[in-house]
């Protein structure tokens, strides 16, 4: 009997391990099933990329993909290689296969494990694009609107760019669909829609706001690369550590707080919910009401803890009777839905929503103005559901967004306007899972493996992503990154081929984040003028000969065959050519002093702007005091120095205060008479006769003292 009962439970052990290994060849370890139900391939699962992230596809491709991808975060590429080679061998189906693919592609684009080879890695996004791979489709769109060689057509490749951006959206490509919403919404390559746009966005848009109101997801902190690493906005780990001793100690703010931090993931701290569990315990211990409020979030989203509504409620009542505004929220939210132990009352749940929206919460104000909106135990009003909606969105709520999006789109309780609702349909994609995955794996690959970086700002540029198409910029204009070089010399060093390839790619979304109001790229775009960097776009003298002949034709024809006047009436090369060439910029000081005019004139909305309005308003006094792209204007000049000391008081100020010393003696110079003049009442001045007099005795005498101190003897001791 024993010996049948070991058999039977070695079958069982068996038949699970068997069960286990199908399951992990079935679903990636790290998918979420029934995720994305309504998304475009029927929930059909999500496809890892290699360059950070789950992004939207319509296959998954098992194991060995996701372990490359693993391999790629920590820098292991020779693993990740190895794990692609298997892949590709280990394939069930051509979208699996294409996958992979996919990911080698990407190796080659970066050179990681293999040598950098733009053409090998656009042959494998090429191939897995035909097969209908929406990553390839993705990045081949990417590539061909942003590297453009000698003698491409420019309109071709713009073309394919769309193309391929397009097929990757009807995919449900998350970054496809918000490009294509960019375009759309610019008229970038396609005709500028504004609703066509907005069917792009919200799709995206509405998958985010779900994920916001079920749960917390992490915020990521937007850092610019090209501010100073002091003007970074960002906790040390040494702070850090002092921060947790402090709350280890007692301290109930700082315990919380950190609480907090831990739990929506901002700050410097990673999201941990069993942390944040920890320290708001901490601080609940001794009734601090924030944290009190937190535990109940937890308890009732089940972050970090199973979900328990009862347990919830406890915490949101005890964080309630302290006036705590997210108490008062979730005491609404119980209400508003019902448990076990509390009856649905909608009375209540108003009541709790108002006292929070008044205490300052954005959630509070949220699920107010949603009430209002849906007529909910309230007499329904759109207009002050959009003025609470609006409350929220100026303190960041996602959902909040979305909604207004929503109701500035149909004209519910407002104006209709589509470019509103557009604006911020972006904002919402731009807070998605898709966004923040690459953010933050950018964010650590850093200096150390900028060719990585780069590749996940540029997917995030074409989205749309003004700070990644800053980002993106930055790393091609230092020379820290020559991703999409297609010569040979890129790792030999920074030649100046490599230089004006990078240059001019970086010019490409310095234009693209200058058009969406970045202070810096604007000011950057100046420096380009200023010094002739980058490149010029124009339509091609020779293109047009048919259609230059055809109007000089109809001139003659309108002037009776008279010669003289035909040259009159040549028309330029906008309106008789459609071919567009690239052509090295030419120094241009009135392009230069435009960019720096327009930086200068900029609202400053944030911290980090302020050194680059600073300069703005300094390269712009500086070209008026020597006349440079203007007429020479020094009062003028004067004005913007002074104006760059306003704008930014923290700022370096020698600099200025040096420029402004040689302003004042250039002033004083210009005040000169003309040197004959000057001379001549120079010399009529009998004091200064007396003064070189004085001057002749004076080094007479020290000459003589100088004489006589050498030719002395020296005395007797």
């Amino acid at each position: 009997m024993l010996k049948l009962l070991v058999v039977c439970l070695a079958l069982l052990g068996l038949l699970y391990g068997v069960k286990v290994a199908l399951m992990q060849v079935a679903v990636p370890l790290d998918s979420a099933l029934g995720e994305d139900d309504d998304a475009p391939g029927g929930g059909s699962g999500r496809i890892v990329s290699l360059s950070g992230g789950a992004d939207g596809g319509n296959a998954t491709a098992g194991g060995p993909l996701q372990q490359a991808a693993a391999a790629w975060r920590r820098g292991e590429d020779d693993k990740a290689l190895l794990h692609l080679t298997s892949c590709m061998s280990q394939a069930n189906d051509s979208l699996s296969e294409a996958a992979c693919r996919t990911a080698l592609g990407e190796m080659y684009l970066v050179g990681a494990g293999v040598p950098r080879n733009l053409t090998e890695a656009t042959s494998l996004f090429e191939q897995s694009a035909t097969v209908g791979d929406p990553d390839a489709q993705y990045n081949l769109g990417i590539l061909y609107g942003a590297v453009n060689s000698p003698g491409d057509d420019l309109q071709e490749r713009e073309a394919l760019a769309v193309l391929h951006l397009y097929a990757s959206s009807t995919a449900g490509h998350p970054g496809a669909l918000m490009a294509m919403g960019y375009r759309h919404m610019h008229g970038y390559g396609v005709p500028q829609a504004c609703t066509t746009a907005a069917l792009n966005y919200i799709d995206v848009a509405k998958r985010i706001a779900s994920v916001y109101s079920e749960g917390m997801p992490q915020a990521v902190e937007l850092i610019r690369l090209n501010l100073h690493q002091k003007d970074r906005k960002t906790i040390s780990s040494s702070e850090m550590n002092l921060f947790v001793q402090i709350a280890t100690s007692g301290d109930t703010t700082v315990a919380a707080a950190i609480g907090k931090r831990y739990l929506l993931g901002i700050d410097g701290f990673k999201q941990d919910y069993h942390k944040a569990k920890h320290y708001l315990r901490l601080a609940a211990s001794r009734n601090h009401p924030g944290a009190l409020a937190l535990l109940g979030y937890m308890h009732c989203l089940g972050l970090g803890t199973p979900q328990n509504l009862d347990t919830a409620y406890s915490y949101f009542v005890s964080a309630a009777t302290q006036n705590d505004p997210l108490g008062h929220n979730g005491l609404g939210f119980i209400y508003f839905r019902g448990t076990s132990a509390q009856v649905r009352n909608l009375r209540l749940a108003f009541r709790h929503f108002n006292e929070s929206a008044f205490g300052g919460s954005s959630d509070g104000m949220f699920n107010l103005a949603s009430m209002y909106l849906t007529g909910t135990g309230v007499e329904q009003s759109f207009q002050k559901a959009v003025l609470y909606y609006t409350q929220a969105l100026d303190r960041g709520h996602t959902p909040a967004a979305y909604s207004l999006a929503v109701m500035h789109l149909n004209g519910i309780g407002t104006v209709r306007d589509c470019d509103i609702a557009v604006n911020l349909l972006k904002k919402v994609c731009e807070r998605g899972e898709w966004v923040s995955s690459k953010l933050v794996d950018a964010y650590e690959y850093g200096d150390k493996q900028p060719d990585k970086a780069a590749l996940l700002f540029l997917k995030l540029a074409e989205a749309g992503h003004e700070v990644a198409q800053m980002n993106a910029a930055h790393l091609f204009d230092s020379g820290q990154s020559a991703l999409l070089y297609g010569g040979h010399d890129a790792q030999e060093g920074p030649s100046e081929d490599v230089r004006h390839h990078s240059r001019t790619l970086a010019q490409r979304f310095y234009e693209m984040s200058a058009e969406q109001g970045s202070a810096s790229s604007e000011l950057r775009l100046g420096d380009y003028s200023f010094y002739g960097w980058g490149v010029s776009a124009s339509f091609k003298e020779d293109g047009g000969e048919g259609a230059a002949a055809a109007a000089e034709e109809e001139a003659r024809a309108q002037g009776g065959g008279n010669e003289d006047d035909s040259g009159d009436l040549e028309l330029p090369n906008l309106y008789t050519s459609s071919e567009v060439e690239l052509r090295p910029q030419t120094v241009d000081y009135e392009a230069a002093i435009a960019r720096y005019r327009k930086t200068a004139e900029m609202t400053v909305t944030g911290e980090w702007m302020q050194g680059f309005v600073a300069r703005g308003s300094f390269n712009l006094g500086f070209m008026h005091q020597f006349g440079l792209g203007a007429a020479q204007d020094l009062q003028t000049a004067k004005q913007h120095y002074h104006r760059c000391r306003e704008v930014d008081p923290s700022g370096l100020h020698t600099p200025v205060t040096m420029i402004l010393l040689a302003l004042g003696a250039h002033m004083m110079f210009l005040r000169l008479p003309p040197w004959p003049i000057l001379m001549e009442r120079i010399f009529a001045d009998f004091r200064v006769h007396v003064l070189v007099l004085h001057l002749v005795c004076i080094v007479a005498l020290v000459v003589v003292r100088w004489h006589f101190s050498r030719t002395a003897r020296p005395r007797p001791r």
